[in-house]
């Protein structure tokens, strides 16, 4: 899109609880799998169109909606009081009802000018703050930023750190805001729980993250596969082993093997090993199931590898079911019981040195289809787009619900070198659309 995006910030602040936290709840400890965690704050964009009509004064109508939704995030931080602290080391949040910055910024453009063709460096403007942010490990755990449009709409965007959420937490969170917001009985009334007491943390050092990339040397592209598309990707992807796979599965395949395909053909036509690393949700996987106010990273990582000289869809849709069922059948029971802690250091140190190999090309793909970031109703109506901040991390791939939970919209973040040789695939191109527009 050729046009300058300016975002002017208008108004700052400082939302704290509605109420103070008692002095028996100033301590939140963190899981062993939070301490592994990045003190990265990962921005959601939730998007919505005006729905006032001409008539209505769009920018007042706009800060009437942003009044109501601080109101509505002093409560909700009363329930999720971690969110409203800081995080005091390596294993604990201290809950000192600190609160969350809010920010209102005024944007230069109508929201259709976006969804014509969104830009991932347009969207970076409108994150709280840049999430190369060094204070990221002691400032505030959430940020908030509301952008108001020309027209009326509205960008809702939120950052949590990941220390102290996964995507199933920070969408728990989100939606509670905005039951919040509508007046909705549905509502997380009971306290926050954290995993630390079926993984308690140890005593390591905190995970710092230290941003070592470029988005300019990483470019990110966005993906769209919709329905049909995906019904005819799966059908290519299936074989007598796997006869039905699963869209994630089918997508995920897909942009794996054309990011090794990529890889490859930026050295001459020299394949390495690859790996991918899943992480997966264990919410409901563990007997008991983890409590659904239970809030951090309750998710495990899953590296599937591959050796192959020519990767075959069919057959690394294989290698991640049958990769995903011994993580049900036996990763989840390690989980529990008292070799959890060991088999967790063993598994994380086994991803953390894989990744790290010079001849291995090593991806991450991280799923937030299901999440339900998209019934995010703050009392206008549901977002019409959920997006990321318009880029991820190098090498990872974020897979989102599109068209109504039947499509997929895939972020991939690459080296610019083998993002030319990606983008241009033709076996990707047969099933995805490159950055298409947005329909309202």
């Amino acid at each position: 899109m050729a046009m300058e995006l300016t975002v002017e910030t208008i108004h700052r602040e400082t939302i704290k609880p509605s109420s103070p936290t008692p002095p028996s709840l100033k301590i939140f400890k963190l899981s062993l799998l939070d301490q592994f965690a990045p003190a990265k704050r990962v921005p959601i964009i939730l998007w919505y169109p005006n729905d006032s009509g001409p008539s209505v004064d769009a920018f007042a109508k706009a800060k009437e909606r942003s009044q109501r939704l601080k109101e509505s995030l002093s409560k909700t931080l009363a329930r999720f009081y971690p969110f409203a602290g800081r995080i005091l080391n390596s294993s604990s949040i201290e809950c000192n009802d600190e609160g969350v910055y809010y920010i209102e910024a005024r944007v230069n453009c109508h929201l259709e000018d976006i969804f014509n063709q969104p830009d991932g460096k347009l969207l970076r403007k409108l994150v709280p703050t840049p999430s190369e942010s060094g204070e990221e490990a002691t400032g505030p755990i959430v940020l908030v930023k509301v952008n108001f449009f020309k027209c009326g709409g509205m960008a809702i965007s939120i950052s949590v750190s990941h220390k102290t959420a996964d995507v199933s937490t920070g969408s728990l969170f989100i939606n509670s805001l905005a039951a919040m917001a509508r007046g909705s009985r549905k509502v997380v009334i009971s306290e926050p729980v954290s995993l630390s007491s079926l993984l308690p943390p140890m005593d390591i050092p905190s995970v710092v993250y230290k941003p070592l990339f470029n988005p300019e040397k990483f470019p990110t592209r966005r993906l769209v596969f919709d329905a049909s598309k995906i019904l005819m990707l799966k059908a290519e992807a299936a074989s007598a082993e796997v006869p039905q796979p699963s869209r994630v599965q089918a997508v995920t395949a897909l942009i794996w093997k054309c990011a090794m395909d990529a890889a490859t053909s930026k050295r001459s036509g020299f394949r390495h090993p690859s790996g991918l690393n899943l992480p997966v949700s264990f919410r409901k996987k563990v007997n008991p199931p983890v409590p659904e106010n239970c809030i951090g990273n309750i998710i495990y990582p899953c590296v599937v590898q591959t050796s192959d000289s020519v990767p075959q869809l069919q057959r690394l849709v294989q290698q991640l079911r049958d990769a995903i069922r011994e993580f049900n059948e036996k990763s989840v029971k390690n989980l529990q019981g008292r070799y959890a802690i060991p088999n967790i250091l063993e598994s994380v140190k086994a991803c953390g040195e894989l990744s790290k190999r010079e001849n291995v090309d090593f991806y991450n793909c991280t799923s937030w289809c299901r999440s339900e970031l998209d019934e995010a109703d703050f009392g206008w109506g549901k977002p019409k787009w959920v997006s990321t901040g318009g880029y991820t991390m190098p090498n990872v791939f974020t897979l989102m619900d599109s068209s109504g939970g039947k499509g997929i919209e895939a972020w991939v973040s690459l080296s610019k070198d083998e993002m030319v040789f990606f983008q241009r695939n033709e076996q990707l191109l047969r099933f995805a659309s490159v950055n298409p527009s947005i329909t309202v």
